[in-house]
């Protein structure tokens, strides 16, 4: 795949494993006034529509039968790195699927065969994609991201998972040098040569590390700026 090739976010930094963690929205679904079946934005907070961001779906559930299922599906499809870094140019959400039945107000948005199931909606409110039973890879949703992703934004999903997998290997070899570092401040030894040359060396990983996360955002904000249609 041109991001890179996947892996789980388990095997990074702490720092770059909170940068890969979804944060799921759990907005109210208005389901009684301007009521569009075809346009699943008109359900959420007007926000949502303003923020012109395609949506990520998550219909979760409560069933034991499925319990072993969704924990598959939260490490090896939310956790996969293409997954995670795209999303961050997505609106996550998640919503109790046990609650959606086919006469929901927006089932042909939300409905499926199967649950645990993600949905990718485009800025228009319409559904790009349903993934359940065995569709529900990490691969088959981030080409239904990319799909979505590419209505909208001029830069290729991919090359912002890309960019954003090397700025956090950047970020992993910098805390691996301060953990190094902070071992051999242990060590010192009371010399206060050698802890002058030990601050120093730490003062310049954290600007380094500063200037590595402010990259990161920068990257987002211009592709969040960078759109094929103008935010309103």
């Amino acid at each position: 795949m041109g991001g890179g090739a996947a892996r789980s976010g388990a095997s990074r930094s702490v720092t770059s494993q909170q940068r890969l963690t979804i944060t799921w929205e759990a907005p109210k679904l208005d389901l009684y006034q301007n009521i569009d079946p075809d346009d699943f934005l008109s359900a959420l907070p007007a926000d949502y529509r303003k923020s012109e961001k395609p949506l990520l779906v998550y219909l979760s559930t409560d069933s034991a039968e499925s319990e072993k299922q969704t924990a598959q599906i939260e490490k090896a499809v939310f956790g996969d790195e293409n997954v995670a870094l795209g999303a961050r140019v997505f609106r996550p959400i998640r919503l109790r699927g046990d609650k959606i039945s086919k006469e929901h107000a927006h089932w042909r948005t939300l409905g499926g065969k199967n649950l645990p199931r993600v949905i990718v909606v485009d800025t228009a409110g319409q559904k790009v994609g349903t993934l359940d039973g065995r569709d529900l890879g990490a691969s088959n949703l981030f080409k239904q991201m990319k799909k979505a992703a590419a209505k909208t934004y001029k830069t290729d999903l991919e090359k912002v998972v890309k960019e954003s997998r090397s700025l956090l290997d950047q970020m992993d070899q910098i805390t691996q040098k301060q953990d190094l570092l902070a071992q051999k401040k242990k060590n010192v030894g009371g010399s206060a040569a050698k802890e002058k040359e030990l601050a120093a060396e730490e003062a310049s990983l954290l600007q380094q590390m500063k200037d590595a996360q402010a990259r990161e955002a920068e990257l987002l904000k211009k592709v969040d700026g960078d759109r094929k249609v103008t935010k309103g």
